[in-house]
């Protein structure tokens, strides 16, 4: 598809330049901050706090978000069985190094407190979403003062639904004159989490970089030192995966930072370059999951809907000359290929060199707990030229369109951009029994 295959597009301020595209990542910078190296487990960054007034005259009146749930527990206790399963069997056949017993008392302590939560919202997910809504106020009080309408849906998932609570919550806080509605309903599930019906196009060499790319995650987490470390005799080797311990304990290491109250760390199990091992495999793996990797299977044609349900609700909001919020509430599924299909800056990087992909393409920018995309828009009185802004975790970014006021663009630019991507997809709809076949698959 051509336009997806697009690089950032010289912008007008005065005279032609090139937005700068900062390097993704380094090692240097992820080890001065080690928690980046948790990927999607990562936490909310704080934002930049820069924001560019707008040009003369103009005033917010609609903000349009997409956003990932907050920080959560694990999404099944398939690590934590793994895990505890192998070192029970060590504990009873006396294997266990000193350093063993004191990790395996530590991860009850852990699994214990995940019981029956899989992907739950934890705390602090729900302050996660309360200082974005926060931010939001602060940001365009000229906006979020007035008696507007709030509208949000979620995705019918529990950690989801609380997080769009905890954010209209804090919004109603800020301003108790705020009509608010919430929905968490199948109906709206076509475009708030990927759309299975949809037609993907198949790629030939999709499957070889699905095994390019389970070579690389059994290299870069292949358990030895954390075997060696943990038990006191070779025999442990024969009954343990070492990709499957290491891949298990490193999703157990990063998700503790989704619970500060806990009060449990996993770290000294890793290496510093083995945690940033894990995220370059997982940084890989949501690139090629998502299509994003040049030569994947454009697996992003099912957020087509969503990006239809921007331009359609936005068109609606201008048309009627009223000011609004609209929030929609998802996951990481979601916001990863909306960032890329919207051509924002940090979701452009993809190459498929998996070794170097970090330096170009890093997923904590994209989508930490509560990452989220939002669109700002304003208008001048008189004017019928409506200007909008986009944020990427609350950050100004770009987009591969032409503008003479960046940060901010022309709705009618965007608008047919967007509008013609829609049309040059081509979207098809699967029959019910392709559908069922899938599903059988």
């Amino acid at each position: 598809m051509k336009l997806m295959k697009r690089t950032i597009i010289s912008c007008l301020i005065g005279s032609c330049f090139m937005i700068p595209v900062e390097a993704q990542t380094s090692k240097s910078e992820l080890l001065s901050h080690l928690e980046l190296a948790s990927g999607n487990y990562c936490n909310y960054p704080n934002p930049t706090g820069h924001i560019t007034p707008a040009p003369a005259g103009y005033e917010p009146f609609y903000v349009s978000h997409y956003g990932r749930h907050g920080a959560r527990y694990m999404t099944d206790d398939d690590a934590y069985k793994y895990v505890l399963g192998k070192m029970d069997t060590a504990q009873v056949r006396g294997w266990l190094t000193e350093k063993g017993v004191d990790v395996y008392e530590r991860l009850k302590v852990a699994a214990a407190d995940a019981y029956h939560r899989d992907g739950d919202l934890t705390p602090l997910g729900g302050r996660q979403h309360r200082a974005i809504a926060h931010r939001l106020c602060v940001n365009y009080p000229s906006l979020m003062m007035q008696p507007i309408t709030v509208k949000a849906n979620s995705s019918t998932v529990r950690r989801c639904m609380l997080s769009m609570a905890n954010f209209c919550q804090e919004l109603l806080i800020m301003n108790p004159s705020l009509n608010i509605s919430m929905d968490a309903s199948e109906h709206d599930m076509y475009y708030i989490i990927p759309n299975d019906s949809i037609e993907i196009p198949k790629s030939e060499t999709d499957g070889d970089l699905y095994e390019k790319l389970d070579k690389f995650r059994h290299e870069k987490l292949n358990g030895r030192h954390q075997i060696a470390m943990l038990f006191n005799t070779k025999e442990a080797n024969a009954f343990i995966d070492g990709y499957q311990f290491a891949d298990a304990l490193w999703n157990i290491t990063s998700d503790m930072l989704c619970l500060p109250e806990l009060g449990l760390s996993f770290n000294d199990l890793f290496t510093e370059d083995e945690l940033i091992d894990g995220f370059r495999v997982y940084n890989a793996s949501w690139c090629l999951w998502e299509g994003l990797m040049p030569g994947s299977q454009p697996n992003y044609y099912a957020i087509y809907p969503l990006l239809k349900n921007f331009l359609d609700e936005a068109d609606l909001m201008i048309a009627s000359g009223k000011k609004g919020i609209r929030l929609r509430f998802g996951h990481d599924s979601v916001v990863l290929p909306f960032s890329f299909i919207l051509g924002v800056q940090e979701a452009m990087g993809g190459t498929d060199d998996m070794e170097d992909l970090h330096n170009h393409f890093s997923i904590f920018r994209l989508i930490p707990m509560a990452g989220n995309v939002q669109l700002v828009f304003f208008r001048k009185q008189g004017s019928d030229d409506i200007l909008v802004k986009f944020l990427m975790n609350e950050n100004e970014t770009s987009v591969p369109i032409t503008t003479d006021c960046y940060p901010f663009y022309h709705w009618k630019d965007v608008r047919t951009y967007y509008r013609n991507m829609l049309e040059e997809a081509n979207i098809t709809y699967k029959t019910k029994i392709e559908k069922d076949e899938d599903n059988d698959d």
